[in-house]
């Protein structure tokens, strides 16, 4: 019987080392994700600011030429 009880201790106690393992790699992994996901949110706002100000000189690109425009018709 307690050769039984030992055998079933050393399986747990593999199964949680494995379990352990796994869940630090997933921790891990999580980690690296969520990292990456902010460098990603930070870049799209760069992007995105640099997006409104070339809209912005485009609308007054073409404000300018109207305006050119209007001063020659």
């Amino acid at each position: 019987m307690e050769l039984l009880l030992e055998k079933q201790l050393k399986e747990a106690q593999a199964d949680r080392k494995s379990v352990m393992h796994e869940f630090l790699r997933l921790k891990a992994e999580l980690v690296r994700t969520q990292q990456r996901n902010d460098d990603l949110r930070c870049e799209n706002r760069a992007l995105l600011e640099a997006l409104h100000a070339a809209e912005h000189e485009v609308t007054n690109l073409f404000s300018y030429a109207a305006q050119a425009d209007n001063a020659e018709g």
